[in-house]
């Protein structure tokens, strides 16, 4: 019961969206007219925030997303890094392990060609956390997904980075320092 209630939740969540503002970081002046922004924070009414470097641009209303970002194009695709935070009703008591244990038996439904490459218990701001990497066909062909979710007063966060194959190891690498610069409030 405790387990059809949580996925009702998590599938009834409603589209959440524009929820958070972006601040710069420092710019380093190139001349007395310019600026270089070298990063921004995402902070989110919704308890979180991250950093992201410059070259990705920021998307708005993005359908289910709290913060959505995208890298240069490779191919048909582009890179892509979301945050989606869910409200969990208090009643239903649920765990993190109670979150990965349905999202498990989701995955084979929601990605075509599902390859586990890797699951790894993190934590993140103090709060244990699920990290998992995985491939499979998505939108325009394969990719590879790098995901951490974690619950905090009954709020399950989940950041998410998207890269189709090709992209360049630098890109791969700000994507996963995005995803480690996930801070809960």
């Amino acid at each position: 019961m405790k387990r059809a209630l949580l996925t009702l939740a998590l599938l009834a969540a409603p589209a959440l969206t524009g929820g958070a503002s972006a601040q710069t970081a420092p710019a380093a002046p190139t001349t007395a007219e310019q600026k270089t922004i070298e990063a921004i924070t995402a902070t989110s009414e919704k308890g979180y925030s991250i950093r992201v470097p410059a070259g990705w641009t920021p998307l708005k209303n993005v359908p289910g997303t709290d913060v959505a970002f995208v890298s240069q194009k490779i191919g048909s695709l582009r890179p892509s890094v979301t945050v989606v935070v869910q409200d969990i009703p208090a009643e239903l008591k649920a765990t993190l392990a109670d979150v990965r244990d349905l999202n498990a038996r989701k995955m084979p439904d929601v990605v075509p060609k599902l390859k586990m490459l890797g699951e790894k218990t993190t934590k993140v701001s103090g709060q244990n956390a699920i990290l998992w990497t995985y491939t499979g066909d998505g939108e325009g062909g394969t990719v590879r997904w790098t995901q951490v979710f974690t619950l905090k007063n009954n709020r399950l966060y989940t950041a998410t980075l998207m890269t189709p194959t090709g992209t360049p190891a630098e890109v791969i690498e700000q994507g996963r320092a995005i995803l480690n610069s996930l801070t809960l409030k």
